[in-house]
């Protein structure tokens, strides 16, 4: 039996295939309720935690580090506090707050005397 014109159909049919069977390829590890991830130039700026050393903090904003007066996309940074940080965004004024507890439990201490 002659296999020549099963390889070369076979060979015919994957070239001329259409493009489309490409695109419906799923990434396997995938979490099955994951949503594309989000742009930094929604309306909302999601803080994803502030870090502290001496009187410097710096937050952790979209997956970008951010201190005061650094501008995010459209946003400004205006101050970052323990738990929040207060931000401008097209001459209006917004705050956001952690979400998530400190895994220990940990809340900053009320007496510092730390502005914001």
């Amino acid at each position: 039996m002659n296999s020549r014109p099963f390889i070369l159909g076979s060979l015919a049919y994957v070239l001329l295939a259409p493009p489309t069977l490409s695109d419906t390829l799923v990434d396997p590890t995938r979490p099955p309720n994951a949503r594309a991830a989000a742009s930094t130039n929604s309306e909302v700026l999601k803080l994803e935690a502030i870090l502290v050393a001496g009187n410097k903090r710096t937050a952790i904003v979209n997956g970008k580090l951010v201190n005061a007066g650094d501008r995010l996309d459209d946003a400004v940074i205006d101050a970052i506090t323990a738990d929040s940080i207060r931000y401008t965004r097209r001459s209006r004024s917004y705050v956001a707050t952690l979400t998530t507890p400190h895994p220990l439990g940990i809340r900053p201490a009320a007496s510092q005397g730390a502005s914001p």
